[in-house]
């Protein structure tokens, strides 16, 4: 694999994950929006997706940098 190749996978693999983040936020935010109140479940569930955000941007950023060395 190329490195262009292996930043291009990672930058869909950030994307991914940035986008099932904000579907899962913006599922809660409707929720507190209509008077209600989002499960823990659906708390832990945002949580997880933003800590993946993280990880996967972080892997990214790693990769990214390395390439320019």
């Amino acid at each position: 694999m190329t490195d262009s190749n292996r930043l291009d996978e990672l930058r869909a693999k950030y994307r991914k994950q940035w986008d099932l983040h904000q579907f899962i936020a913006d599922q809660n935010s409707r929720q507190v929006k209509a008077g209600k109140q989002p499960s823990n479940e659906q708390l832990i569930n945002e949580q997880r997706a933003a800590e993946a955000v993280v990880l996967a941007r972080d892997e990214l950023l790693a990769s990214a940098s390395s390439h320019k060395s």
